[in-house]
């Protein structure tokens, strides 16, 4: 079995610091090593190191089944739906999702499951086994196999993508980007460095916070906004629907949190501050979602946000409000937005950072 103090010191010997996005995509996806490759025991129950709705009660998934159904209605679709469902867990949302969709699952869908985890998408294909699924590495794999028309749907994707953290100075009022060292005898440390030019508060809101001189931190998501790019480009029609816990705005985010939202999960613990740079590989990273800034990158994109609130009202809407996962705690902190492709502002060559996205 490699050897992890070894795998630290040869990489970071070879890169010398590096960004905590990069670190962060390291400890959760690294081949070897990373948490959702090797070292996730499974979601939910006495072993895992967190929940999810979709393990905690079977009222998402019919919600969400409720949605398949108002949005094949909604675009007048004949003959057979895809529905692509991404990052799936450990198949409980499936399952549920497919259950409740009924003679609409045995008709007309064709359910997909994107997943990159090998230990997860093997918990999915034992208890999906027999349901018709088809499993995907990419989300363009499964829209080319979808003829790129598809219903999209996530329920805590984004807050697994690698976040960039960044640091407000007391001095000088401007932010710096945490980046990781490691030295074989003092460990993991941070240092801080400028930000790359690109980072700004247009793209990023929460880099548009008002300075409290209180060394505030933030988490971005670049990496999921470039997802979102490769997504679109891939995306003909359809709709999408992304669950996750955050707020509309990054002022929601971080109105009491100076230290920001980063932190790990381990045997269901919540570990903040630098307990995030313990158990490499062995524990789960987070941030909450700043959703203002998936509306604004998806409209740069010609994708259309129909609605989003929170999740109880989203639940209560098809059914299951008086359901654990409606509460005033759970069902106010996870939010859902509502999103369709535009198909006029597609083929108009909708842009991002000024790059045509049309094809």
């Amino acid at each position: 079995m490699p050897d992890l103090r070894e795998f630290l010191r040869e990489t970071f010997e070879k890169c010398g610091e590096m960004p905590f996005e990069d670190f962060m995509a390291m400890a959760l996806y690294d081949p070897d090593f990373g948490y959702y490759t090797t070292g996730l025991a499974d979601v939910g129950g006495r072993v895992g190191d967190f929940a999810t709705s979709a393990t905690l009660s079977e009222t998402l998934g019919e919600a969400i089944a409720g949605w398949i159904r108002e949005e094949i209605q909604h675009h007048r679709w004949k003959g057979v739906v895809h529905v692509i469902e991404v990052g799936g867990g450990n198949g409980a949302l499936a399952a549920s999702v497919l259950k409740s969709l009924g003679w609409w699952k045995r008709r007309r869908v064709r359910y997909h499951l994107v997943e990159i985890s090998p230990i997860l998408k093997k918990s999915q294909q034992v208890r999906l086994g027999r349901a018709g699924v088809t499993w995907h590495a990419t989300i363009t794999g499964a829209l080319a196999n979808a003829g790129g028309r598809a219903l999209i749907f996530s329920n805590e994707l984004v807050d697994a993508f690698p976040a960039k953290w960044l640091r407000r100075e007391a001095e000088g009022e401007q932010w710096r980007e945490v980046f990781v060292s490691y030295d074989p005898d003092a460990g993991l440390r941070e240092v801080f460095r400028d930000c790359p030019a690109e980072l700004t508060a247009e793209i990023y809101s929460a880099m548009a916070l008002p300075y409290r001189g209180d060394g505030q931190r933030i988490e971005i998501l670049p990496s999921f906004r470039k997802w979102m790019s490769t997504l679109s480009a891939a995306w003909e029609a359809g709709s999408m629907l992304t669950i996750d816990y955050g707020s509309a705005t990054a002022t929601g985010v971080y109105a009491r949190r100076p230290g920001g939202t980063m932190r790990g999960y381990f045997r269901h613990e919540r570990i903040d501050g630098g307990g995030v740079y313990a158990r490499f590989g062995r524990q789960d990273l987070t941030s909450d979602v700043n959703f203002a800034d998936l509306v604004k990158w998806s409209n740069d994109l010609g994708i259309e946000t129909v609605g989003m609130s929170p999740q109880r009202e989203f639940l209560a809407r098809f059914g299951g409000g008086k359901d654990a996962m409606a509460s005033d705690g759970v069902g106010e902190a996870f939010q859902v937005l509502e999103q369709r492709r535009v198909a006029e502002k597609w083929q108009c060559g909708a842009t991002m950072d000024g790059i045509s996205m049309a094809v």
